[in-house]
């Protein structure tokens, strides 16, 4: 987890006790939006740690078994689950949001880059191969893509 006072922290539901990291780099206050790259048993308990009126925002498929909520669990806190995937992502948003995403994610992820595990990095020229690795049972760590 990275904390500062420019950076936002990061926190890996892989590790043991990563809710009460959460608790601890909220310091007390609400957590209002969690963002959920897993889906499964992960996005479940991240429901947990939301503030009343909180958002669950779910982009990506990685568990092989559902989101699985009763729906006590989205009625009594007023929780919001939403999914985003880079195709709507595309479709829905201005081509200048899209360019301001893209410049904010270039300038956060060399500060976290330390905190996901890469598989293997590809040249746009190799983009059906890491594709093809990105979806490969058993991979772990990102699959990362480069414009050069």
């Amino acid at each position: 987890m990275h904390t500062g006072s420019t950076r936002r922290p990061v926190v890996s539901t892989e590790h043991p006790g990563w809710a009460d990291e959460v608790g601890g780099a909220a310091a007390g206050r609400p957590v209002s939006v969690a963002f959920d790259p897993i889906g499964g048993k992960p996005a479940e308990s991240l429901l947990d740690l939301l503030t009343p009126g909180g958002k669950l925002v779910s982009y990506g498929q990685i568990a092989q078994e559902p989101i699985s909520v009763h729906a006590s669990t989205l009625l009594l806190k007023s929780l919001t689950l939403r999914g985003k995937n880079i195709g709507r992502w595309l479709s829905e948003v201005s081509a200048e949001r899209r360019a301001s995403d893209v410049a904010a994610a270039k300038l956060i992820a060399p500060a976290l880059k330390d905190q996901f595990e890469v598989a293997s990095t590809y040249g746009l020229g190799g983009l059906a191969d890491a594709v093809g690795h990105a979806v490969r049972p058993g991979k772990v760590g990102t699959v990362l893509v480069r414009p050069w």
